[in-house]
């Protein structure tokens, strides 16, 4: 779906801190606010059978004790008792603090146009890592589609380009796919205006301890932010 983009890394032209580009991270970044979505979590075993699965929807606009909500368990509905344990554990977990913005991830002062069109422009940019030594990022693709008539996010992709070790080699990441469209904000009081549309999707794969995780996150909605609190 996304391998495109990682053949378009060739194209080189550059892009110079674009302001369009750095104005519409702005402007997604500062909107409607955090992402809410659904994940779905497989576990394998080391002969590759399935070990175990859920799916669980995540809303940070919600309190700490609802932000996690189990939606199913081994491909079946959940109980009322086994939701209530298994988010009185998620949710016990502290929430994580930002301190940075997340528009500082995103090194636009290397950003690079990889495609030019009438209506669109995407540049490929490098992504600093949130932890050094820990998490790094130089084998991971990002493409952000700026919508040039209204200056507003159209898309972003990411790929892996090889496997990535974690938190000094005992997590590896070993495939990563995201492909967001966003609904460019031509109309001010558009209630859906840049927020993420249907069918949007990303996926991750790690091998931790020998064992095979996969991650897939669906059904992304904005949600009201919670960063300045």
């Amino acid at each position: 779906m996304l391998m495109g983009l990682a053949a378009m890394a060739s194209v080189t032209l550059n892009a110079e801190t674009s302001p369009l580009l750095s104005n519409a991270l702005q402007r997604w970044l500062a909107g409607q606010g955090d992402l809410a979505f659904t994940e779905h979590t497989k576990v394998f075993h080391h002969d590759g059978s399935l070990k175990d699965e859920w799916a669980e929807r995540f809303d940070p606009s919600q309190s700490e004790s609802r932000r996690w909500t189990l939606i199913e368990h081994a491909g079946a509905p959940v109980t009322p008792d086994e939701s209530n344990r298994w988010e009185a554990r998620k949710n016990a977990k502290p929430r994580q603090k930002v301190d940075k913005s997340p528009l500082e991830l995103f090194d636009l002062d290397h950003a690079v146009i990889v495609a030019d069109a009438p209506k669109t422009i995407r540049y490929r940019v490098p992504v600093r890592s949130p932890i050094p030594h820990l998490v790094p990022t130089d084998s991971i693709d990002v493409v952000v589609t700026v919508d040039k008539q209204s200056g507003s996010i159209a898309g972003i992709g990411a790929v892996l380009r090889e496997p990535i070790p974690v938190l000094l080699g005992l997590v590896r990441i070993t495939n990563l796919d995201v492909d967001l469209h966003i609904n460019p904000d031509t109309n001010a009081v558009a209630s859906d205006s840049e927020g993420v549309e249907p069918g949007s999707t990303a996926r991750m794969t790690i091998s931790k301890l020998g064992y095979s995780m996969q991650y897939n996150w669906s059904d992304f909605t904005r949600v009201p932010s919670t960063r300045a609190n």
